[in-house]
């Protein structure tokens, strides 16, 4: 069902004569978002002192997509105007949506005298695998809170030498005349669009390292391209990187070209990309940057705070 904000009631609720005193006041704290008796007592997370509703991630899971499937649904810059109407959106895609797990009882038993015998031990164990993931019958995923490809139980040497393999491969794909990452996966691309595919920030492990707020107010490319010289020092400095390829993530088009093709039209990230390429030619550097949505980038709120 639909998730619509109101500043009055609807005509007519459904459920308002058997819901509780407790349970209106919600609806009407929620500004009137679902029928009333959505908010009873059993439809709801309660702790000491709050109480809420099945968020859009926990929908998701429970009607069989996989985690952050509507996430794409609104422009990373619209979301962060009205999170709470990114919110609704997502709940009321949902809504429109049915039960991957009641279609799939009903194709099964179309296809019943086709299909081996898989005890329902099987399948619950596997409820948690990536849409569209085959795998052995040997693997398995219990529902949870992301994507899972497979056996969850990795062994740290393993779970190390795939993000080394990752990040060769990454580093395999750059681009011969700059330093972007292009991500070729056989998807049919949009042909008046550049074929490039963003990465999955969930592919590392990430930790905080520095924070820095903007001493002046600029625009927003040359702020992005700033801050792909500040992750430069920071390497610098920290890790004394030098003769090496070193590798950041970006969710800006425009510093992706501008520091691929190593020039700029514009005089004012001209004067950034100038000290980034100071660098690097200084200390023997080649920047390898990937592509990351706004809303996956680890590193967009420490700006912000």
């Amino acid at each position: 069902m639909k998730s619509i904000p109101r500043t009055v009631p609807p005509p007519k609720p459904a459920g308002l004569e058997k819901t509780s005193p407790q349970a209106r006041q919600r609806w009407i704290d929620d500004s009137y978002r679902y029928p009333p008796y959505q908010y009873q007592d059993r439809f709801i997370f309660t702790s000491a002192d709050s109480w809420r509703l099945v968020n859009a991630n926990e929908k998701e899971l429970l009607l069989g997509y996989g985690h952050r499937h509507t996430a794409l649904a609104w422009a990373t810059s619209r979301i962060k105007q009205n999170p709470a109407g990114y919110s609704d959106a997502r709940n009321s895609y949902l809504g429109d949506s049915f039960s991957i797990y009641s279609f799939i009882i009903l194709a099964v038993a179309c296809c019943r005298k086709y299909l081996p015998v898989i005890p329902y031990s099987l399948l619950v164990r596997r409820l948690g695998l990536a849409p569209g993931y085959r795998s052995s019958f040997r693997s398995f995923a219990s529902i949870g809170h992301a994507l899972k490809y497979g056996s969850t139980k990795i062994s740290p040497q393993v779970l190390s030498s795939g993000c080394n393999e990752i990040n060769r491969l990454l580093l395999r794909r750059t681009n011969h005349t700059g330093s972007d990452i292009r991500i070729v996966s056989g998807e049919i691309m949009n042909s008046k669009t550049f074929p490039r595919q963003s990465i999955c920030s969930q592919w590392w492990k990430w930790k905080e390292a520095f924070r820095r707020r903007w001493q002046k107010r600029n625009h927003i490319n040359v702020l992005e391209l700033e801050a792909l010289l500040l992750g430069i020092k920071y390497q610098i400095h920290q890790y004394k990187a030098t003769d090496m390829r070193i590798f950041q993530i970006c969710d800006s088009y425009v510093s992706i070209s501008v520091v691929s093709k190593g020039r700029s039209s514009s005089w004012r990230l001209q004067r950034v990309l100038n000290h980034i390429s100071a660098l690097l030619l200084a200390h023997g550097l080649q920047l390898v940057l990937a592509h990351v949505e706004s809303s996956d980038n680890p590193t967009d709120k420490g700006s912000r705070m």
